[in-house]
């Protein structure tokens, strides 16, 4: 009987589904990869922030991009949320990339709350390309996800899509080619990183 009851509890814990990681897991940190680029610089535009608004108080931040033209290093900016005084501000603060963290410095910071047209430009750019792409799909959400000097006429601007379209939901990498010179666009690249169904 005892050994019947043993089976049993073996059979049931054998029956029970257990998650299995596959290739939809996340991937490792990697710093090179457009994501995680930024993270290396949010200390520099924190510290500016701070050292230009010291009695200010950090609400949020907002990874708004980054830009990269030829011969200047990446440029990467966020968006910080302040509140002195019972009065909330936006900050924009553009950190060079350096051979280092230790070493990064803000080129720029701008009180505002208005979008940078330069990101937002492109961003806009990337969403009507999905739209026209994809005609009737629903964009769910974006964010920037990295940039590139392509040579002395060409940068690039990528961000990551989520958009559903026909009961199925699609992760899209979207890559804006442009002229910095000129500010025209090259063109789109689309890949597709994932779809599943809803």
């Amino acid at each position: 009987m005892k050994r019947l009851f043993a089976i049993l509890i073996v059979l049931l814990l054998l029956s029970v589904s257990v998650p299995v990681l596959t290739s939809a897991a996340p991937a490792k940190y990697d710093p090179a990869d457009g994501y995680h680029q930024y993270i290396k610089w949010i200390g520099a535009a924190r510290k500016a922030a701070q050292e230009r608004y010291p009695k200010a108080a950090l609400v949020d931040l907002l990874y708004v991009g980054c830009k990269a033209e030829w011969p200047a290093p990446k440029r990467f900016v966020y968006k910080f949320w302040m509140q002195e005084n019972d009065r909330e501000f936006g900050v924009y603060v553009t950190v060079d990339e350096a051979a280092s963290p230790d070493r990064a410095r803000a080129s720029r910071i701008e009180k505002t709350d208005a979008i940078l047209l330069s990101y937002g430009h492109w961003s806009r750019y990337a969403n009507e390309a999905v739209q026209a792409e994809y005609p009737g799909a629903e964009i769910v959400g974006w964010r920037p996800f990295g940039c590139a000097c392509l040579g002395k006429e060409a940068s690039s601007q990528v961000f990551r899509f989520w958009f559903r379209q026909g009961g199925r939901s699609q992760v899209m990498r979207v890559t804006v080619s442009y002229n910095p010179a000129t500010n025209k666009a090259l063109g789109v690249k689309f890949e597709p990183i994932r779809s599943f169904s809803e």
